[in-house]
């Protein structure tokens, strides 16, 4: 009997889910720098940040849940999310749990658990509470020492700028009491955690707490500069002692699961050295670390950094937070860099992760969805039964490739089955498989590649490749990098020419601005982007952060040419998001059928250079010195009159 379409695709949306759901019920534990199942396998995350369901950021009224988001999430082969909470939410006073947000988050824990995804959950602070700083800490929390926060004063300057942001940490780290209840702020911290602990100690779905996102110094060593933020001693003295109370607090609430730590924020930032404390249990050490930024060089350094450490300490590994970018290109290559290293990751991505993969969300920022979530979702070893040794995707072609040993991290032989999650979105035709000193035990083109060992084989080696083409990306508008509102909220542009001092927003909405500072100074917008009020600094502030790269011969040049761009004043215009122009990425307008027409009319073999590689994080115009015979002052003039005449 023919079974209907309809039938077929419910049949095989049950079967994947199925297939996808027993992840999650095997407890993950850590063997030296790995996570290991319960049958010894190395285990990878792949995933993303998400929030609970009901969470609304910054007023907005999107929905960030739909009954389908964990469905969608494993379909596209991601196995794990970092929840964030806020002790605001969980102590809203000193000492309670509040049992509804706690249910809450079981709940949340629940609906991704049955899709077979695993959690870690992120007690979260951005400058500490939203008293003195962004958000995290409950007000009873909050001892400024009289400090008001300071206005107008953007995240992330608040640690660095702010004494109510910087007191309140001096505060926390120093155990300030807290009146009526005969303990201190981190006593009552460290409280909030073993109560997640205890609730989901028998939950294998969790994989462990992340115990405080990007711990800051507070007044001490408040330095932006890598070059002056190295200060190892406050490792010791403030996160020492505050680990060691937390991990023994979640080891003896809940033995088996892992306790991570983080380095100070700007550790994974800017590649200050790494010595973060270790104090949980060996089988129980889990590693946090973040690594933002398009700069290649300052990536290697964190992530090598990171690795190093986790290996000495004997802790697993795991990036918390990367990406927040709307270059495919550029999340492609951080995600290269992670799979060279065998490092499991949870993504930060610029809009909603939940919405990057399910289509009924509003997805505001996060660009072309379909063009990142092929940069995401890459195929990787879930499980391997055995140890890694080298991995690559090739994502134009589809073809990863994968090798390992059989031999498990903590000895013996391997069991079980090797398992290597598909994403739909990268092989939506299927693919196909070649395995040395092993067996395929999957069916044909299953959302989980099975693979078992041959008997006594020491090496194995996986070829997987796609079948057929990938479809042409849709037209995506979405939102740009960086935010319309609020360049239109600037003050009005003053006359007279741009310097150093003015701000960065003025600096890009005036024309040719961008492109002046994408190419003296490549990658730095890109990076500054994702940092909260990055249009109200000055090139002078950010000379602080890398004095090194902007330094005075450097600013000089800049200014100079700054100083030859025609400044209109007045109220600050913008061009509306979904107007394509030459300022667009050039990636963008490729993606648009009308706007490659025009492109392919009036720049002939610009589609098909050989310089393809940087069209996802370049603008147009500004391609222009490095295809100076195709971009020409003519061409770019006709693009953008035909680009203008688009309808909307």
């Amino acid at each position: 009997m023919k079974m209907p379409q309809s039938l077929l695709v419910t049949f095989a949306m049950c079967m994947a889910s199925t297939a996808l759901a027993a992840p999650a019920e095997q407890r993950i534990a850590q063997q030296g720098r790995w996570f290991v199942d319960q049958t010894g396998r190395t285990i990878m995350i792949h995933g993303g940040n998400v929030t609970l369901p009901e969470f609304r950021a910054g007023g907005s009224d999107d929905q960030r849940w739909s009954a389908e988001t964990p469905s969608r999430m494993a379909e596209q082969g991601f196995n794990g999310v970092r929840l964030v909470i806020f002790l605001s939410g969980l102590m809203p006073r000193p000492g309670v749990i509040d049992t509804a947000y706690m249910e809450r988050i079981a709940k949340t824990v629940a609906a991704y658990k049955e899709a077979g995804i695993y959690t870690l959950i992120d007690f979260h602070q951005d400058q500490y509470s939203a008293l003195v700083g962004v958000r995290g800490m409950p007000d009873w929390a909050v001892f400024a020492d009289g400090h008001q926060r300071i206005p107008g004063m953007n995240f992330p300057m608040g640690y660095f700028k702010d004494p109510a942001v910087q007191r309140s940490f001096d505060n926390f780290w120093k155990n300030h009491p807290v009146s009526g209840t005969g303990k201190g702020v981190q006593d009552l911290y460290v409280e909030g955690l073993a109560a997640v602990a205890r609730r989901f100690r028998d939950d294998p779905a969790v994989i462990g707490i992340d115990v405080m996102n990007e711990p800051a110094t507070g007044s001490r060593c408040a330095q932006p500069d890598p070059a002056k933020a190295n200060c190892r001693e406050l490792e010791q003295e403030l996160l020492k002692p505050f680990y060691e109370k937390a991990s023994r607090a979640i080891n003896e609430a809940a033995p088996r699961m892992i306790v991570f730590v983080e380095p100070f924020m700007l550790q994974g930032a800017l590649g200050t050295p790494i010595n973060t404390p270790f104090a949980a249990a060996q089988g129980t050490r889990g590693f946090s670390f973040h690594n933002y930024g398009p700069v290649k060089e300052v990536r290697d350094r964190v992530n090598d950094g990171a690795l190093a450490h986790a290996q000495q300490e004997k802790a697993a590994i795991i990036n918390t937070e990367w990406g927040f970018s709307n270059d495919p290109a550029e999340i492609a290559g951080q995600a290269v860099d992670f799979d060279m290293r065998h490092i499991s990751w949870l993504a930060w991505t610029r809009g909603a992760f939940e919405a990057l993969v399910d289509p009924k969300l509003r997805d505001r920022g996060n660009g072309n969805r379909v063009a990142l979530l092929r940069a995401y979702a890459r195929p990787y070893a879930e499980a391997t039964a055995g140890t890694p040794v080298t991995m690559s995707f090739d994502g134009a072609k589809g073809v990863m490739r994968y090798h390992y040993t059989s031999a498990p991290p903590g000895g013996g032989a391997a069991k079980g089955e090797t398992m290597i999650r598909i994403p739909a979105v990268n092989y939506p035709g299927g693919y196909t498989v070649t395995v040395s000193g092993g067996t395929v035990r999957s069916a044909k083109n299953a959302p989980v590649l099975r693979i078992a060992n041959t008997r006594g084989a020491r090496d194995v080696t996986v070829t997987l490749s796609r079948v057929g083409e990938l479809p042409p990306l849709p037209a995506g508008k979405g939102e740009p990098d960086r935010s319309e509102a609020a360049l239109r909220a600037l003050p009005p542009i003053p006359a007279g020419p741009l310097t150093r001092n003015s701000l960065l927003g003025h600096i890009v909405v005036t024309s040719g601005g961008r492109a002046l500072l994408d190419r003296q100074v490549p990658g730095m917008l890109a990076g500054m982007s994702h940092v909260h009020g990055w249009e109200k600094m000055t090139l002078a502030s950010v000379q602080q952060f890398d004095s090194n790269t902007l330094n005075e011969a450097k600013m000089k040049q800049i200014e100079a040419e700054l100083a030859t761009l025609k400044v209109v004043a007045g109220p600050v215009k913008v061009q509306a998001a979904d107007r394509l122009s030459t300022e667009s990425l050039t990636s963008d307008l490729l993606a648009d059928p009308r706007a490659r027409a025009i492109l392919d009319r009036e720049a002939p073999g610009l589609s098909t250079s050989s310089q393809q590689g940087l069209f996802p994080q370049t603008r147009l115009r500004a391609l222009q010195p490095a295809m100076p015979e195709i971009l020409t002052d003519a061409a770019l003039d006709r693009i953008e009159k035909a680009l203008a005449g688009l309808p909307k």
